[in-house]
This record gives C-alpha cells, sequence and structure tokens, in this order.
C-alpha cells in the first residue's frame, strides 16, 4: 500500500507534464487504453477460470467507478488546479471509504480507525490551511474535479473488495479497463479528434508511457493485491501518504519549498494511518473478566 502511494504520488508530478501538451480526456482515453492492452494481451493470465453470470456486470461497474470516472475527473482536475493541491484533497477519499463500508455492514466503526482517519485528516488541514487555494474560477472546478474523483474511488474500493477477493486481481483490473476503453471512447472522441498530435513533444509522450507502467498498471494491481489482505479503509487511508510524497517531489522537480509546517502534517499523517491500520483487540469474553469465577 506503501508502494502504491509512491506511485501515486509519482503521477500528479509525472501526469503534470504530459498534460501541458495534452487534453486531459485524451491523456485519459490514451492512459486507460494502452493500459487495457497491455493487462489483456501482454499481462493476461493463461486459462483462467470462467466468471461467473453476474460479474460481467459487476466489473463493469468497477469499470465505470474506478477507471473511467476516477481518471476523467483526476486528470481534468489536476489540469486545472495544483498538483499538491490535489494531492491534499485526495485525503477526502478514505473518509468516504470508510463511510460507504460503515454503510453497507462491511466494516465495522471501531475507535481506532475513526481517530486515526481523523488524525491523518487533520494533519491533511494543517497543509490546506498553510497552502490555501489560488482562488481563481479554474482552480475551484479543478478541486471539485478531484473531490468527486476522490469519492468514485473511494466506492470502487470498498464495493470491489468482495470481488478482489473471490477473483484474481490481474484479471478483475484488466477487464476493468477494457471496459472502460470501450465506455470512455464516446467522452473521449471530441478531444480525441481536435489533438495537435504534431505538436505533441516527445516528453509528453515519455510522461504518457510512465504514467501507463507505473501509476497506472503497476498501482492498480498491487492495490488490488492489497485489498485481499486489509479493510478497504485501511487501504483508503495510505492515500494520506500521498501529500507527503507529492510535497517532496514537487519540490525537486517542480521547484516547490517545503516548510516546517508541511513536516508537522506528515507525522500527523504518518500517524493517522499507523492507528487505522493496527488491529482492533480481541473482544473481551466473559471468562476473560477478572474475578469471574469461571
Amino acid at each position: 500500500m506503501a508502494s502504491v502511494a509512491v506511485l501515486f504520488s509519482l503521477n500528479y508530478i509525472i501526469s503534470k507534464f504530459g498534460l501541458h501538451s495534452f487534453n486531459p480526456l485524451t491523456f485519459a482515453y490514451l492512459r486507460i487504453t494502452s493500459s487495457a492492452i497491455i493487462l489483456n494481451f501482454v499481462l493476461h493470465e493463461r486459462n483462467p477460470a470462467p466468471l461467473a453470470s453476474d460479474d460481467g456486470w459487476r466489473l463493469a461497474g468497477f469499470a465505470v467507478l474506478g477507471v473511467v470516472i476516477n481518471q476523467s475527473l483526476f486528470l481534468a482536475g489536476l489540469a486545472f488546479t495544483k498538483a499538491h493541491v490535489a494531492a491534499i484533497l485526495m485525503t477526502a477519499m478514505p473518509v468516504f471509504a470508510l463511510g460507504a463500508a460503515i454503510a453497507l455492514g462491511r466494516e465495522r466503526a471501531t475507535t481506532a480507525k475513526i481517530g486515526g482517519i481523523a488524525l491523518a485528516a487533520a494533519g491533511a488541514l494543517v497543509v490546506v490551511g498553510r497552502e490555501g487555494f489560488s482562488g481563481t474560477t479554474k482552480s475551484l472546478v479543478g478541486d471539485l474535479f478531484i473531490i468527486g474523483n476522490s469519492l468514485a474511488y473511494a466506492m470502487y474500493i470498498v464495493l470491489s473488495k468482495p470481488a478482489m477477493a473471490r477473483l484474481s486481481a490481474r484479471r478483475v483490473i484488466a477487464r476493468m479497463f477494457a471496459v472502460a476503453s470501450v465506455v470512455m471512447l464516446p467522452i473521449a472522441a471530441w478531444p480525441l479528434l481536435h489533438e495537435h498530435w504534431s505538436a505533441i513533444p516527445s516528453q509528453a509522450w515519455l510522461a504518457l508511457s510512465i504514467v501507463i507502467a507505473g501509476p497506472t498498471i503497476g498501482a492498480y494491481l498491487l492495490n488490488a493485491w492489497a485489498l485481499k489482505h486489509a479493510d478497504s479503509s485501511v487501504v483508503a487511508a495510505y492515500t494520506y501518504l500521498q501529500p507527503v510524497f507529492t510535497a517532496f517531489l514537487a519540490a525537486i522537480f517542480l521547484h516547490e519549498q517545503i516548510r516546517s509546517i508541511a513536516i508537522l502534517a506528515a507525522v500527523m499523517i504518518f500517524s493517522g494511518v499507523y492507528i487505522s491500520g493496527r488491529p482492533a483487540p480481541p473482544a473481551v469474553t466473559e471468562a476473560a473478566v477478572p474475578g469471574n469465577p469461571d
């Protein structure tokens, strides 16, 4: 999960370079379609077990939430707002995931989970309070897109957990990207037709290739594997690592200054992730109560 956080953090920086030349929807569609081709024809499983009759529709829903809506809103929002603001706003996702999981009866709202997420959220708010937003309409739209992206991905994490435990993660992700490449074609058709392909520099194509290999294929497969071994809200809580990693990467590649308050926020965020990820203590039984004659 920490590796996923690093890859997603790199995504903010590298995608920013690519979005200087690509339309956001063009970038998103090329990312999704290329990933679908690689996952289904290069990294595909041999002789997979047949899917259940209702798995097709279920995976199609995951594709809409976890790929189409997620990628479209993320890249559109990133094009309109700053990388570090996008990373901070993504920390709303674990709150959405925990609320959805509790509402669906998938998880129990323990004190440790709620307290850890609250502490990590407070750390993210420290960054928001220090950095602030630019105040322009364009950045506000971008911020709303990122929040919508967070909500869609949170729902995907919670709803896909049972399928990830039952099916192969590689197969689920491959099918999701295949479906998404078809569903998103009408959405991306206009920018694809009007893209100035000859004006796109080689650096932008390199950025797209890196995003496909790392933050897309690698991160999705790792995240799907993690869903088999941890509660969905814990997986989501590792999103709180992204603002920390993104701040350091932005300082290196985008020359953004790291302030002492960001270090304080990082401590709070890491502490919150640790607390929310700790296993719940075993339930106290009647026999374990001191003074019980049994």
